[in-house]
């Protein structure tokens, strides 16, 4: 369950990060890249539902937004 999380957050960021890229006038660091927006978008929910871990599961759905980034951007 904890793996569907990150990887559910993780997607949830690489979309709203490439639905804010439409915008120009919002700043780019923590809304388009998509391992800010996911880390914020993430890190609430996580740390609310898991403690302290829930730090380290935003940043491994940040990672695994990247990722997903890479993999769509190289085909």
């Amino acid at each position: 369950m904890i793996l569907l999380n990150i990887i559910g957050m993780a997607a949830l960021g690489h979309m709203g990060a490439d639905f804010f890229e439409q915008f120009e006038k919002l700043p780019s660091k923590p809304f388009k890249c998509n391992q800010c927006l996911t880390f914020w978008l993430s890190v609430g929910p996580f740390v609310y539902q898991y403690g302290f871990t829930g730090v380290a599961m935003a940043a491994c759905a940040s990672i695994v937004s990247e990722l997903i980034y890479k993999l769509i951007t190289r085909v």
